[in-house]
């Protein structure tokens, strides 16, 4: 038996999903979904898949409050690629406040500004950092673990664990 289905063709779902985001850019997975007349779960899960192979670009939602909005999907090519470009997270590494959940790569800049200002007291333990920064300390130390391996920051003693800047 032969497949009817050749392989360069895109699923009915992802088609129907670029054609809805071609009629409404900036839409949400929901108006998506309705747009395209598929569930929210099947739309989601293919916009993830569009977003990470770079034919859609994903803007995040952000927050009012304590409410989570949603993401907004637009195509790639409705806008150019400069104005899709993420910051660095050192760039937007200061939350609103110290209990406010931080996005992924935060706790770096977070972490390299307390090593970058208080360099002339000595090298810093992941609970001293931890503390100064009203952050877990495992997160910390996983932290100060990874950007020594990235060789921004330096391990000067095993025992106990002590860290300062790496030299530029």
């Amino acid at each position: 038996m032969k497949n009817s289905k050749q392989t360069t063709e895109k699923p009915a779902s992802e088609q129907a999903i670029v054609k809805a985001l071609a009629s409404e850019p900036g839409a949400t997975a929901a108006d998506v979904a309705s747009a395209a007349g598929l569930g929210r779960s099947t739309a989601s899960k293919v916009l993830a898949r569009l977003a990470s192979s770079g034919e859609v670009r994903r803007t995040e939602g952000g927050r009012d409050g304590p409410r989570r909005l949603p993401d907004r999907f637009a195509l790639a090519s409705a806008e150019p690629v400069a104005k899709t470009a993420k910051p660095k997270a050192a760039k937007d590494a200061k939350p609103k406040a110290a209990d406010e959940r931080l996005k992924p790569g935060q706790l770096d800049g977070l972490i390299l500004s307390y090593l970058k200002e208080n360099a002339g007291s000595g090298p810093h333990g992941p609970t001293t950092v931890a503390k100064a920064l009203n952050r877990s300390s495992g997160a910390t130390s996983n932290c100060l673990t990874r950007l020594t391996n990235a060789k921004q920051v330096r391990r000067d003693s095993d025992k106990p664990r002590r860290y300062s800047l790496a030299a530029s």
